[in-house]
């Protein structure tokens, strides 16, 4: 299994290593949609950056979302099991 993992790192590392050689040129990367050229809201990084650095966010919004996904479906839980606790009460009254 300890191969296996490496190996798959391994094979994960070198595809990022051809992606970012192959993607070296600079591009501009505006956050104005009207006028793109304006460089104001914008900048110029080689295309790879841009590249890990959509899938690095999109890895953080899903850790993020995870997260509290997982917190709320506690909170359900235990909502749900402190207001049965308290129904149990009532009707022993």
């Amino acid at each position: 299994m300890k191969l296996l993992n490496r190996l798959i790192f391994f094979l994960i590392a070198l595809g990022v290593i051809f992606l970012a050689l192959a993607n070296r040129q600079i591009v501009s990367f505006s956050l104005n949609p009207f006028y793109p050229d304006d460089p104001s809201y914008g900048f110029r990084a080689p295309l790879f950056v841009l590249l890990m650095g959509a899938i690095g966010f999109g890895i953080l919004l899903g850790y993020i979302r995870s997260g509290v996904t997982s917190v709320m479906n506690g909170l359900t839980k235990n909502m749900d099991r402190i207001f049965s606790r308290d129904k149990d009460r009532e009707d022993d009254e």
